[in-house]
């Protein structure tokens, strides 16, 4: 099953209990990381980098899709500063789906723990045939980007990739990094002066060594003819009156960034019969209670997105003029299609996360509760978007 629509983190509840995996995990971390430290031994001083290498390694497969979404300028700049390189990224599968056919990239390399960690044994086996496809691809040189957590997981890859240059986080807002020593470049990341540094700024810093060339900070999917084509099917199927399509996302898996259903109701309702339009409300897989709530509401046209996979939800996405989002994975991959959104945003900083580029905006409530964002404040925000889009006609 492809990945679905998926949101930034989860935190476990105090009450679940870690699964048999969990501890196998855990304790094979542990085990790994004592006999890699003695292995390597101190931590290597900071060498220079390769100035032209011909095969590297990113490394970003423990984050969501918005994460992984914000490393895009980072791969971008990778490619217009080495441009005969083999550029190859390691992702998970939660994020694996969104980098495919990616044109800054030659390869997306998927780990899926779950291959080598059953429900109750390892599979050790097949993890060594990992590592072993990793090594014999013979990288120069590995980047480990880290702008929220660092992980054991993504330095044990880098470290065994082989690669003689390995660039990582030596320490994150002040918290050592305890697997660093598998570093050659160890960068130290601080951004507790600088709270509102955006996320693709974030990715672009553990590379700053390398003087790589400047590239906006536009975030992208790269879709296939098909699956445009396939988009496109899917609207024109929906039994649409023809005109313009304004996008809603009402949920996200953090319900203090959602915001009420019922306003996004009637944001959507004024919209398309002002601007004669359809309202497309997608659905990611804990979205239900938002979305029913909010087409039990609508007045006008619509169609849900539910249970499609976030390629296909994404080229659906590329037909709509506007998007009106929660802080939520799906406001990324509007953007990452080059659809306009309009971002709403309660506890959360904005200028770390919003969508970069003058045909996004974004409003956050005053005092961080989704309740305090009022329908007009969006309704003023989604009409003057709207107003400058050149609507192709359906």
């Amino acid at each position: 099953m492809s990945p679905r629509l998926g949101m930034r983190g989860h935190v476990p509840l105090e009450h679940e209990k870690p699964n048999v995996a969990g501890i196998l995990e855990r304790a094979l971390k542990r085990a790994v990381g004592s006999t890699l430290r003695i292995l390597v031994g101190n931590p290597s001083p900071n060498e220079p980098s390769t100035t032209d290498p011909r095969s590297i390694l990113v490394i970003r497969q423990h984050n969501q899709l918005g994460d992984m979404l914000c490393v895009v300028p980072l791969l971008k700049a990778l490619r217009a500063t080495y441009p005969r390189a083999r550029i190859s990224l390691i992702t998970s599968p939660v994020n694996h789906e969104v980098m495919e056919h990616n044109r800054f990239l030659d390869e997306v390399l998927l780990y899926d723990k779950a291959m080598f960690l059953g429900k109750r044994r390892i599979s050790p086996g097949k993890l060594v045939q990992y590592c072993r496809s990793l090594r014999a691809r013979k990288f120069d040189m590995v980047i480990v980007p880290a702008t929220v957590s660092t992980s054991f997981t993504s330095d044990l890859l880098a470290y065994i990739s082989g690669a003689p240059v390995r660039i990582g986080t030596g320490s994150l807002d002040g918290v050592e990094n305890a697997s660093a020593f598998v570093y050659s470049q160890q960068v130290e990341l601080d951004w507790r002066n600088d709270p509102q540094r955006h996320q693709t700024l974030r990715n672009l810093d553990i590379a700053a060594s390398l003087n790589l060339s400047k590239v906006g900070l536009g975030i992208e999917m790269t879709l296939l003819d098909k699956e445009r084509e396939e988009g496109l099917a899917a609207i024109a199927s929906a039994g649409l009156p023809r005109g313009r399509l304004i996008g809603f996302h009402p949920g996200a898996g953090k319900r203090p960034n959602r915001w009420a259903a019922d306003r996004f109701a009637q944001t959507a309702n004024a919209l398309c019969v002002e601007f004669k339009a359809a309202a497309v409300v997608t659905a990611g897989p804990m979205d239900d209670e938002p979305v029913q709530a909010m087409v039990s509401a609508l007045c006008v046209p619509y169609y849900v997105v539910k249970n499609e996979s976030i390629r296909r939800v994404a080229s659906i996405l590329e037909g709509v003029d506007l998007l009106v989002s929660n802080d939520t994975g799906i406001m990324h991959v509007g953007a990452a299609v080059g659809t306009p959104v309009l971002s709403l945003f309660g506890p959360t900083e904005p200028r770390q996360w919003a969508p970069q580029g003058p045909q996004h905006k974004f409003l956050q409530a005053a005092d961080g509760s989704m309740d305090s964002l009022l329908v007009r404040e969006v309704l003023v925000a989604a009409r003057s978007m709207l107003a400058a889009v050149e609507h192709p006609v359906r």
